[in-house]
Protein backbone atom coordinates (compact mmCIF):
# COMPACT_ATOMS: atom_id res chain seq x y z
CA UNK A 1 0.00 0.00 0.00
CA UNK A 2 1.05 3.72 -0.38
CA UNK A 3 0.86 5.98 2.73
CA UNK A 4 0.91 9.31 3.17
CA UNK A 5 1.15 10.46 6.59
CA UNK A 6 0.83 14.09 8.55
CA UNK A 7 -2.04 14.97 7.16
CA UNK A 8 -2.86 11.56 5.88
CA UNK A 9 -1.90 9.00 8.53
CA UNK A 10 -3.14 4.92 9.65
CA UNK A 11 -6.36 3.37 8.60
CA UNK A 12 -9.45 2.31 10.58
CA UNK A 13 -13.33 2.35 9.27
CA UNK A 14 -17.18 1.33 10.10
CA UNK A 15 -19.27 -1.12 8.55
CA UNK A 16 -22.65 -3.16 8.99
CA UNK A 17 -26.36 -3.88 8.15
CA UNK A 18 -29.48 -5.95 9.29
CA UNK A 19 -31.58 -7.49 7.09
CA UNK A 20 -35.44 -8.07 7.68
CA UNK A 21 -36.20 -11.84 6.45
CA UNK A 22 -33.96 -15.42 5.28
CA UNK A 23 -31.28 -15.17 7.66
CA UNK A 24 -28.57 -18.39 8.09
CA UNK A 25 -26.27 -18.57 11.31
CA UNK A 26 -22.77 -18.52 10.24
CA UNK A 27 -20.26 -21.28 11.68
CA UNK A 28 -16.84 -20.36 12.55
CA UNK A 29 -13.46 -21.58 11.12
CA UNK A 30 -11.28 -22.44 13.75
CA UNK A 31 -8.66 -18.93 13.11
CA UNK A 32 -10.73 -17.41 10.81
CA UNK A 33 -14.12 -15.71 10.90
CA UNK A 34 -15.63 -14.79 13.64
CA UNK A 35 -19.42 -16.26 14.61
CA UNK A 36 -21.92 -14.02 12.77
CA UNK A 37 -25.41 -13.65 11.37
CA UNK A 38 -26.37 -13.28 7.96
CA UNK A 39 -29.66 -11.78 7.08
CA UNK A 40 -31.38 -10.84 3.91
CA UNK A 41 -34.68 -8.53 3.12
CA UNK A 42 -36.53 -5.41 2.30
CA UNK A 43 -36.93 -1.82 3.43
CA UNK A 44 -39.50 0.20 2.35
CA UNK A 45 -38.32 3.89 2.03
CA UNK A 46 -39.58 7.27 0.46
CA UNK A 47 -38.68 10.77 0.24
CA UNK A 48 -42.11 11.34 1.95
CA UNK A 49 -41.30 8.52 5.20
CA UNK A 50 -45.40 8.56 5.27
CA UNK A 51 -45.68 6.99 1.77
CA UNK A 52 -43.20 4.75 1.05
CA UNK A 53 -42.60 4.25 -2.99
CA UNK A 54 -39.69 1.46 -2.79
CA UNK A 55 -38.30 -1.22 -1.03
CA UNK A 56 -34.57 -1.85 -1.18
CA UNK A 57 -32.82 -5.28 -0.76
CA UNK A 58 -30.00 -5.71 1.51
CA UNK A 59 -27.60 -8.23 3.04
CA UNK A 60 -26.48 -7.64 6.79
CA UNK A 61 -24.03 -9.42 8.47
CA UNK A 62 -23.99 -9.01 12.14
CA UNK A 63 -21.36 -10.09 14.52
CA UNK A 64 -23.15 -12.47 17.44
CA UNK A 65 -23.43 -11.48 20.84
CA UNK A 66 -21.20 -7.79 19.97
CA UNK A 67 -22.39 -4.61 22.23
CA UNK A 68 -24.22 -2.43 19.93
CA UNK A 69 -23.23 0.42 21.84
CA UNK A 70 -19.29 -0.66 20.73
CA UNK A 71 -19.75 -2.47 17.79
CA UNK A 72 -19.15 -0.48 14.56
CA UNK A 73 -21.74 -0.80 11.31
CA UNK A 74 -21.05 0.04 7.55
CA UNK A 75 -23.29 0.45 5.07
CA UNK A 76 -21.83 -0.36 1.54
CA UNK A 77 -22.72 0.58 -2.00
CA UNK A 78 -21.52 0.01 -5.56
CA UNK A 79 -21.81 2.20 -8.60
CA UNK A 80 -22.59 2.32 -11.62
CA UNK A 81 -24.81 4.08 -11.40
CA UNK A 82 -26.98 1.31 -12.14
CA UNK A 83 -24.50 -1.50 -10.07
CA UNK A 84 -26.29 -3.36 -7.02
CA UNK A 85 -23.70 -4.29 -4.36
CA UNK A 86 -22.60 -8.03 -5.35
CA UNK A 87 -19.59 -6.60 -6.88
CA UNK A 88 -17.63 -5.76 -3.34
CA UNK A 89 -20.02 -8.00 -1.44
CA UNK A 90 -19.09 -11.54 -3.78
CA UNK A 91 -15.56 -10.08 -4.56
CA UNK A 92 -13.64 -8.01 -1.25
CA UNK A 93 -15.94 -7.78 1.58
CA UNK A 94 -18.68 -9.82 2.29
CA UNK A 95 -17.66 -13.30 4.38
CA UNK A 96 -18.29 -15.62 1.25
CA UNK A 97 -16.11 -14.40 -1.54
CA UNK A 98 -15.88 -16.12 -5.26
CA UNK A 99 -12.56 -18.38 -5.48
CA UNK A 100 -9.81 -16.68 -7.56
CA UNK A 101 -6.21 -17.34 -8.72
CA UNK A 102 -5.59 -13.98 -6.78
CA UNK A 103 -3.64 -12.16 -10.33
CA UNK A 104 -6.59 -10.40 -10.95
CA UNK A 105 -7.99 -12.42 -13.67
CA UNK A 106 -11.33 -13.56 -12.92
CA UNK A 107 -11.90 -17.57 -12.50
CA UNK A 108 -13.61 -20.15 -14.74
CA UNK A 109 -17.36 -20.04 -14.87
CA UNK A 110 -19.68 -21.03 -13.08
CA UNK A 111 -17.39 -19.83 -10.24
CA UNK A 112 -17.16 -21.04 -6.38
CA UNK A 113 -17.77 -19.22 -3.31
CA UNK A 114 -15.17 -19.63 0.09
CA UNK A 115 -14.87 -17.97 3.22
CA UNK A 116 -13.27 -14.62 2.91
CA UNK A 117 -10.78 -14.36 6.23
CA UNK A 118 -10.30 -10.79 4.95
CA UNK A 119 -13.63 -10.00 5.20
CA UNK A 120 -14.78 -6.58 7.12
CA UNK A 121 -16.82 -9.22 9.03
CA UNK A 122 -13.37 -9.12 11.32
CA UNK A 123 -13.96 -5.62 12.70
CA UNK A 124 -17.34 -3.73 11.84
CA UNK A 125 -21.20 -5.79 10.77
CA UNK A 126 -21.72 -4.47 7.45
CA UNK A 127 -24.91 -3.55 5.33
CA UNK A 128 -24.71 -4.29 1.80
CA UNK A 129 -27.46 -1.93 0.09
CA UNK A 130 -28.97 -2.05 -3.31
CA UNK A 131 -30.23 0.82 -4.79
CA UNK A 132 -33.52 1.17 -6.82
CA UNK A 133 -33.61 -0.85 -9.98
CA UNK A 134 -30.50 -2.81 -8.78
CA UNK A 135 -30.49 -6.30 -7.37
CA UNK A 136 -33.97 -7.01 -6.26
CA UNK A 137 -34.72 -3.17 -4.82
CA UNK A 138 -38.23 -2.02 -6.76
CA UNK A 139 -40.50 0.68 -6.75
CA UNK A 140 -43.61 -0.51 -4.74
CA UNK A 141 -46.89 -0.59 -6.62
CA UNK A 142 -49.34 2.83 -6.85
CA UNK A 143 -52.52 2.97 -6.51
CA UNK A 144 -53.19 1.67 -10.26
CA UNK A 145 -51.92 -1.69 -8.83
CA UNK A 146 -48.51 -1.31 -11.14
CA UNK A 147 -44.90 -0.43 -9.83
CA UNK A 148 -44.23 3.33 -10.06
CA UNK A 149 -42.17 5.16 -12.16
CA UNK A 150 -38.14 4.54 -10.75
CA UNK A 151 -36.81 7.23 -12.94
CA UNK A 152 -37.42 10.32 -9.83
CA UNK A 153 -34.34 8.13 -8.53
CA UNK A 154 -32.08 8.32 -11.60
CA UNK A 155 -30.57 11.38 -10.67
CA UNK A 156 -27.62 12.16 -8.07
CA UNK A 157 -29.51 13.94 -5.63
CA UNK A 158 -32.19 11.78 -5.59
CA UNK A 159 -30.25 8.84 -5.28
CA UNK A 160 -27.73 10.05 -2.35
CA UNK A 161 -30.97 10.83 -0.73
CA UNK A 162 -32.56 7.42 -0.82
CA UNK A 163 -29.34 6.16 0.50
CA UNK A 164 -29.65 8.40 3.46
CA UNK A 165 -33.04 7.63 4.20
CA UNK A 166 -32.56 3.88 4.07
CA UNK A 167 -29.20 3.98 6.80
CA UNK A 168 -31.80 6.65 9.19
CA UNK A 169 -34.37 3.94 8.57
CA UNK A 170 -32.25 0.98 9.05
CA UNK A 171 -30.37 2.22 12.68
CA UNK A 172 -33.95 2.75 13.74
CA UNK A 173 -35.36 -0.85 12.74
CA UNK A 174 -32.32 -2.52 13.75
CA UNK A 175 -31.89 -0.11 16.59
CA UNK A 176 -28.22 0.40 16.53
CA UNK A 177 -27.91 4.34 16.47
CA UNK A 178 -26.08 3.93 19.73
CA UNK A 179 -23.12 2.22 17.25
CA UNK A 180 -20.20 3.98 15.18
CA UNK A 181 -21.23 4.40 11.43
CA UNK A 182 -19.44 4.04 8.80
CA UNK A 183 -19.91 4.22 4.91
CA UNK A 184 -18.23 2.18 2.40
CA UNK A 185 -18.49 3.25 -1.87
CA UNK A 186 -16.98 1.91 -4.58
CA UNK A 187 -16.65 3.81 -8.05
CA UNK A 188 -19.78 5.84 -8.47
CA UNK A 189 -20.45 4.53 -4.80
CA UNK A 190 -17.61 6.50 -3.95
CA UNK A 191 -19.40 9.93 -5.06
CA UNK A 192 -22.20 8.42 -2.90
CA UNK A 193 -19.92 8.68 0.33
CA UNK A 194 -18.43 12.06 -0.48
CA UNK A 195 -22.07 13.61 -0.62
CA UNK A 196 -23.47 11.22 2.17
CA UNK A 197 -21.10 12.81 4.54
CA UNK A 198 -22.06 15.96 4.54
CA UNK A 199 -26.25 15.27 3.78
CA UNK A 200 -26.19 12.59 6.61
CA UNK A 201 -25.02 15.09 8.88
CA UNK A 202 -26.81 18.54 7.34
CA UNK A 203 -30.02 16.45 6.81
CA UNK A 204 -31.51 13.71 8.49
CA UNK A 205 -29.14 14.27 12.35
CA UNK A 206 -26.53 11.19 11.21
CA UNK A 207 -23.00 11.63 12.18
CA UNK A 208 -20.58 9.57 10.76
CA UNK A 209 -17.02 8.16 12.21
CA UNK A 210 -15.24 6.71 9.31
CA UNK A 211 -16.29 6.93 5.18
CA UNK A 212 -14.25 4.70 2.80
CA UNK A 213 -13.75 5.82 -0.78
CA UNK A 214 -13.16 3.01 -3.06
CA UNK A 215 -11.61 3.52 -6.83
CA UNK A 216 -13.87 6.61 -6.27
CA UNK A 217 -15.35 8.77 -9.66
CA UNK A 218 -15.74 11.90 -7.58
CA UNK A 219 -17.57 14.99 -9.08
CA UNK A 220 -14.47 16.76 -10.97
CA UNK A 221 -14.67 19.06 -13.60
CA UNK A 222 -12.69 17.63 -15.67
CA UNK A 223 -12.24 19.03 -19.77
CA UNK A 224 -10.23 15.80 -22.03
CA UNK A 225 -10.01 18.12 -25.31
CA UNK A 226 -6.98 19.43 -26.81
CA UNK A 227 -6.57 22.24 -24.73
CA UNK A 228 -6.51 19.83 -21.44
CA UNK A 229 -4.13 20.20 -18.84
CA UNK A 230 -5.53 18.42 -15.73
CA UNK A 231 -6.50 15.15 -17.14
CA UNK A 232 -3.47 14.03 -19.27
CA UNK A 233 -1.75 15.54 -16.10
CA UNK A 234 -3.32 12.95 -13.56
CA UNK A 235 -3.50 10.23 -16.10
CA UNK A 236 0.38 9.90 -16.72
CA UNK A 237 1.33 8.35 -13.12
CA UNK A 238 -1.57 5.57 -13.91
CA UNK A 239 -0.15 5.44 -17.68
CA UNK A 240 3.67 4.67 -16.13
CA UNK A 241 2.30 2.13 -13.54
CA UNK A 242 0.58 -0.18 -16.60
CA UNK A 243 3.98 0.28 -19.33
CA UNK A 244 6.16 -1.12 -16.37
CA UNK A 245 3.45 -3.99 -15.44
CA UNK A 246 4.00 -5.20 -19.32
CA UNK A 247 7.71 -4.01 -19.37
CA UNK A 248 7.78 -0.96 -21.03
CA UNK A 249 9.74 0.97 -18.88
CA UNK A 250 11.71 1.12 -15.71
CA UNK A 251 9.58 2.70 -13.13
CA UNK A 252 9.26 0.38 -10.23
CA UNK A 253 5.36 0.52 -9.21
CA UNK A 254 6.10 1.61 -5.17
CA UNK A 255 6.07 4.15 -3.00
CA UNK A 256 9.46 5.55 -3.74
CA UNK A 257 8.82 4.78 -7.46
CA UNK A 258 5.52 6.51 -7.95
CA UNK A 259 6.54 9.59 -6.33
CA UNK A 260 9.28 10.24 -8.81
CA UNK A 261 6.54 9.88 -11.59
CA UNK A 262 4.36 12.24 -9.95
CA UNK A 263 7.29 14.77 -9.09
CA UNK A 264 7.87 14.60 -12.90
CA UNK A 265 4.00 15.17 -13.48
CA UNK A 266 3.44 18.17 -11.49
CA UNK A 267 6.73 19.71 -13.09
CA UNK A 268 8.43 18.77 -16.11
CA UNK A 269 5.56 17.26 -17.94
CA UNK A 270 3.49 19.61 -16.43
CA UNK A 271 5.81 22.64 -17.19
CA UNK A 272 6.33 20.88 -20.97
CA UNK A 273 2.71 20.71 -21.91
CA UNK A 274 1.78 24.17 -21.24
CA UNK A 275 4.87 25.44 -22.82
CA UNK A 276 4.55 23.21 -25.88
CA UNK A 277 3.59 25.84 -28.12
CA UNK A 278 6.55 28.24 -27.37
CA UNK A 279 9.03 25.82 -27.17
CA UNK A 280 11.79 25.03 -29.53
CA UNK A 281 11.40 22.21 -31.96
CA UNK A 282 14.29 20.28 -29.75
CA UNK A 283 12.87 20.95 -26.27
CA UNK A 284 9.19 19.85 -28.02
CA UNK A 285 11.32 16.28 -29.44
CA UNK A 286 12.69 15.99 -26.00
CA UNK A 287 9.33 16.51 -24.27
CA UNK A 288 7.11 13.93 -26.32
CA UNK A 289 10.45 11.71 -25.58
CA UNK A 290 10.41 11.83 -22.37
CA UNK A 291 6.26 11.10 -22.10
CA UNK A 292 6.66 8.10 -24.47
CA UNK A 293 9.63 6.43 -22.23
CA UNK A 294 6.99 7.14 -19.40
CA UNK A 295 4.27 5.99 -20.97
CA UNK A 296 5.26 2.87 -23.53
CA UNK A 297 4.62 4.88 -26.22
CA UNK A 298 6.16 5.42 -29.33
CA UNK A 299 7.10 9.05 -29.23
CA UNK A 300 5.63 10.03 -32.50
CA UNK A 301 2.17 9.02 -31.50
CA UNK A 302 2.47 11.29 -28.20
CA UNK A 303 3.45 14.01 -30.72
CA UNK A 304 1.04 13.62 -33.07
CA UNK A 305 -1.75 14.05 -29.74
CA UNK A 306 0.20 16.71 -28.27
CA UNK A 307 1.11 15.61 -25.31
CA UNK A 308 -2.42 14.06 -24.13
CA UNK A 309 -3.04 10.41 -24.55
CA UNK A 310 -6.55 9.88 -23.54
CA UNK A 311 -7.31 6.35 -22.12
CA UNK A 312 -9.20 5.07 -25.08
CA UNK A 313 -6.27 5.44 -26.72
CA UNK A 314 -3.76 4.21 -24.62
CA UNK A 315 -5.46 1.31 -23.89
CA UNK A 316 -5.92 0.36 -27.74
CA UNK A 317 -2.40 1.70 -28.62
CA UNK A 318 0.41 0.60 -25.86
CA UNK A 319 0.44 -3.01 -27.07
CA UNK A 320 -1.11 -2.96 -30.23
CA UNK A 321 2.51 -4.58 -31.72
CA UNK A 322 1.15 -7.50 -29.93
CA UNK A 323 -2.71 -7.97 -31.26
CA UNK A 324 -3.75 -7.08 -27.88
CA UNK A 325 -5.98 -4.30 -25.82
CA UNK A 326 -6.01 -3.37 -22.00
CA UNK A 327 -8.79 -3.06 -19.95
CA UNK A 328 -9.45 0.76 -19.16
CA UNK A 329 -10.70 -0.51 -15.42
CA UNK A 330 -7.38 -3.17 -14.84
CA UNK A 331 -4.12 -1.83 -17.20
CA UNK A 332 -2.75 -5.30 -15.91
CA UNK A 333 -5.55 -7.16 -18.01
CA UNK A 334 -4.95 -7.52 -21.81
CA UNK A 335 -7.19 -9.54 -24.50
CA UNK A 336 -6.76 -10.42 -27.57
CA UNK A 337 -7.87 -7.30 -30.27
CA UNK A 338 -11.33 -8.29 -32.30
CA UNK A 339 -10.77 -5.25 -34.37
CA UNK A 340 -7.59 -3.92 -34.01
CA UNK A 341 -7.81 -1.44 -37.23
CA UNK A 342 -9.65 0.50 -34.51
CA UNK A 343 -7.50 2.48 -32.33
CA UNK A 344 -8.34 3.33 -29.01
CA UNK A 345 -11.18 0.63 -29.18
CA UNK A 346 -12.87 0.58 -25.55
CA UNK A 347 -15.23 -2.38 -25.81
CA UNK A 348 -13.38 -5.03 -24.19
CA UNK A 349 -13.51 -3.25 -20.41
CA UNK A 350 -13.97 -7.37 -19.08
CA UNK A 351 -14.32 -5.88 -15.24
CA UNK A 352 -17.33 -4.33 -16.82
CA UNK A 353 -18.89 -6.40 -19.17
CA UNK A 354 -17.99 -10.32 -17.51
CA UNK A 355 -18.00 -9.29 -14.04
CA UNK A 356 -21.27 -9.62 -13.33
CA UNK A 357 -21.67 -13.25 -14.96
CA UNK A 358 -19.13 -14.53 -13.10
CA UNK A 359 -20.86 -13.00 -9.52
CA UNK A 360 -24.05 -13.78 -10.14
CA UNK A 361 -24.28 -17.64 -10.39
CA UNK A 362 -22.78 -18.10 -6.66
CA UNK A 363 -24.46 -15.17 -5.48
CA UNK A 364 -28.19 -16.77 -6.39
CA UNK A 365 -27.09 -20.26 -4.99
CA UNK A 366 -25.71 -18.45 -1.98
CA UNK A 367 -28.62 -16.06 -1.28
CA UNK A 368 -31.51 -18.97 -2.70
CA UNK A 369 -29.87 -21.99 -0.43
CA UNK A 370 -27.77 -20.14 2.59
CA UNK A 371 -29.60 -17.72 3.22
CA UNK A 372 -33.03 -19.24 1.91
CA UNK A 373 -34.08 -15.90 0.55
CA UNK A 374 -36.12 -16.27 -3.15
CA UNK A 375 -37.54 -14.02 -4.89
CA UNK A 376 -39.53 -14.37 -8.34
CA UNK A 377 -37.77 -10.98 -9.52
CA UNK A 378 -34.39 -11.04 -11.48
CA UNK A 379 -31.77 -10.16 -9.54
CA UNK A 380 -30.11 -7.35 -12.01
CA UNK A 381 -25.98 -6.94 -11.37
CA UNK A 382 -25.55 -3.97 -13.01
CA UNK A 383 -28.54 -2.14 -14.74
CA UNK A 384 -27.39 -0.83 -18.04
CA UNK A 385 -30.61 1.17 -18.98
CA UNK A 386 -30.54 2.69 -15.42
CA UNK A 387 -27.20 3.84 -16.17
CA UNK A 388 -27.77 5.32 -19.51
CA UNK A 389 -30.72 7.31 -17.99
CA UNK A 390 -29.07 8.91 -15.47
CA UNK A 391 -28.97 12.55 -14.44
CA UNK A 392 -25.81 13.78 -13.06
CA UNK A 393 -26.35 17.03 -12.97
CA UNK A 394 -26.91 17.19 -8.84
CA UNK A 395 -23.60 19.54 -7.76
CA UNK A 396 -23.20 17.05 -4.84
CA UNK A 397 -20.26 13.84 -4.28
CA UNK A 398 -17.12 16.82 -5.38
CA UNK A 399 -13.53 16.75 -3.25
CA UNK A 400 -15.15 19.72 -1.39
CA UNK A 401 -17.85 17.93 -0.19
CA UNK A 402 -15.23 16.02 1.24
CA UNK A 403 -13.00 19.01 2.69
CA UNK A 404 -16.40 20.45 4.39
CA UNK A 405 -17.68 17.24 6.19
CA UNK A 406 -13.70 16.59 7.42
CA UNK A 407 -14.14 20.00 8.70
CA UNK A 408 -17.78 20.21 10.19
CA UNK A 409 -16.92 16.98 11.74
CA UNK A 410 -14.35 16.13 14.20
CA UNK A 411 -15.45 12.59 14.75
CA UNK A 412 -15.11 11.92 10.94
CA UNK A 413 -12.07 10.15 9.13
CA UNK A 414 -12.13 9.53 5.45
CA UNK A 415 -9.97 7.07 3.61
CA UNK A 416 -9.39 6.93 -0.28
CA UNK A 417 -8.07 3.87 -2.14
CA UNK A 418 -7.60 3.21 -5.97
CA UNK A 419 -5.51 0.79 -7.78
CA UNK A 420 -2.40 1.90 -9.64
CA UNK A 421 -3.69 0.47 -12.74
CA UNK A 422 -7.34 2.43 -13.27
CA UNK A 423 -7.61 4.64 -16.31
CA UNK A 424 -11.26 4.73 -15.56
CA UNK A 425 -10.61 6.07 -11.71
CA UNK A 426 -7.37 7.41 -11.67
CA UNK A 427 -5.79 7.34 -8.21
CA UNK A 428 -3.53 10.82 -8.86
CA UNK A 429 -6.87 12.60 -9.81
CA UNK A 430 -8.55 11.98 -6.32
CA UNK A 431 -4.94 12.86 -4.94
CA UNK A 432 -4.36 16.30 -6.47
CA UNK A 433 -8.11 17.32 -6.00
CA UNK A 434 -8.46 16.14 -2.48
CA UNK A 435 -4.77 17.69 -1.40
CA UNK A 436 -6.67 21.08 -2.87
CA UNK A 437 -9.57 21.00 -1.22
CA UNK A 438 -9.17 19.25 2.41
CA UNK A 439 -7.66 22.75 3.55
CA UNK A 440 -8.87 23.10 7.35
CA UNK A 441 -6.82 22.59 10.49
CA UNK A 442 -7.07 19.61 11.59
CA UNK A 443 -9.42 18.25 8.45
CA UNK A 444 -5.82 17.04 6.72
CA UNK A 445 -4.87 14.68 9.67
CA UNK A 446 -7.98 12.75 9.18
CA UNK A 447 -8.13 12.34 5.62
CA UNK A 448 -5.73 9.20 4.34
CA UNK A 449 -4.92 7.41 1.13
CA UNK A 450 -3.90 4.19 -0.13
CA UNK A 451 -2.63 2.72 -3.49
CA UNK A 452 -2.52 -0.84 -4.44
CA UNK A 453 -1.32 -2.78 -7.30
CA UNK A 454 -4.08 -3.22 -9.57
CA UNK A 455 -6.84 -2.09 -11.07
CA UNK A 456 -10.34 -0.74 -10.26
CA UNK A 457 -11.28 -3.65 -8.11
CA UNK A 458 -7.51 -3.82 -7.02
CA UNK A 459 -8.92 -6.52 -4.61
CA UNK A 460 -8.78 -8.75 -6.81
CA UNK A 461 -5.39 -9.16 -6.63
CA UNK A 462 -4.57 -11.13 -3.20
CA UNK A 463 -1.87 -9.49 -1.58
CA UNK A 464 -3.52 -6.11 -2.75
CA UNK A 465 -6.66 -7.34 -1.11
CA UNK A 466 -4.59 -8.76 2.02
CA UNK A 467 -3.24 -5.40 2.79
CA UNK A 468 -6.13 -3.49 1.55
CA UNK A 469 -7.81 -5.50 4.49
CA UNK A 470 -5.03 -4.61 7.01
CA UNK A 471 -5.10 -0.91 6.28
CA UNK A 472 -8.59 -0.92 6.99
CA UNK A 473 -8.27 -2.93 9.73
CA UNK A 474 -5.88 -0.21 11.49
CA UNK A 475 -8.05 2.74 10.04
CA UNK A 476 -10.87 1.29 12.21
CA UNK A 477 -9.14 0.71 15.21
CA UNK A 478 -7.32 4.22 15.00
Amino acid sequence: MRRWFGWIGALPIVLALILLVGTAPASQAAGALPDYEAKAGMLEIGIDPERPDAEIFHMNYTLKGADPATRPVTFVFNGGPGGSSIFLHMSALGPKTIKTSGDGTFPAVPARLEDNPESWIAFTDLVFIDPVDTGYSRMLPGADGKPGDPKPYYNTTADVNSMAIFIRKWLTVNNRWASPKAIAGESYGGLRVAALMRILAENYAVNINRAILISPALKVDVDAGNYSILYPMTLLPTQAAIASHHGLNDVKVDEAGMKAVEDYTLNGFLTGLVSIGRSTPEKRKMFFNTVGRYTGLDPRLVELHNGRIPETLYVGSLLSDRGLILDRYDGTQATDNPAPQEPGLAVLDRSLTVLSGVLLAPFMDYVRNDLGYTSDRPYIPLNLVTNASWDYSGEIGTPDDIGIALAQNPDLKALVVHGYHDLVTNYFLSRYTLEQTTRARGARERLYFGTYPGGHMFYLQSKSRSEFFQDVKGFFAE
